[in-house]
């Protein structure tokens, strides 16, 4: 039986941690793919340089049971919509799209989250009125919702700080894991957090 497939979006500007606990996750059950705008080598907030399997345009070639959207500063791709074609496509494949942090703006700017229940961290709780002022119309259609993490599928969108729960409900909701299985998960993922667990 073929493993399930699942498509990370990488993207100047990208924050890896946020999607670390996913793909380590993900990798346990299925095969990985790191895409890049163009399929241009990724070189991470950390100096790590990563060789993509491919360009967005080539992320949906085969079947997907996710596309990951990490957060971090993702200007390079939203005005010009570089994600927007393969984030339809995904929706339309029956893919599972999850944003976290900015990923849930990626998500917006392709018109993936227009009456769907999302979470997201440009209010004015967390960022200054004219970034919430040039998001806004970005996001108009989608409902937000005070959360850490808002599963509304074929929709996942998190907070960075629940990096952990967004792992466990992208995993459960392409059914690579079942409930119990994540409850489990999340109590190591909280253990290693706080180093009484390697």
């Amino acid at each position: 039986m073929p493993r399930e497939r699942a498509v990370v979006l990488l993207y100047p500007g990208c924050i890896f941690l946020e999607i670390a606990a996913t793909v380590e996750l993900l990798a346990e059950h299925c095969e990985v793919g790191y895409f890049t705008p163009t399929g241009e080598v990724h070189e991470a907030s950390n100096g790590a340089r990563m060789v993509p399997t491919g360009a967005y345009a080539d992320a949906l070639a085969r079947a997907a049971a996710c596309v990951v959207v990490p957060g971090g500063n993702p200007d390079s791709i939203i005005e010009c919509g570089a994600a927007n074609d393969c984030l339809r496509r995904g929706v339309e494949g029956g893919a599972v799209l999850a944003g976290i942090c900015a990923g849930s703006l990626v998500l917006a700017r392709a018109g993936v989250l227009k009456g769907r229940r999302i979470t997201h961290s440009y209010t004015a709780e967390f960022t200054t009125p004219e970034v919430v002022a040039c998001t806004e119309p970005i996001y108009e259609g989608a409902r937000y919702e005070r959360a850490d993490l808002v599963v509304d599928l074929p929709v996942i969108t998190a907070q960075y700080w629940a990096a952990g729960r967004f792992a466990v409900a992208v995993a459960e909701a392409i059914g690579v894991m079942s409930r119990g299985e994540g409850e489990a998960y999340l109590r190591r993922y909280a253990r290693r957090l706080d180093g009484s667990c390697s």
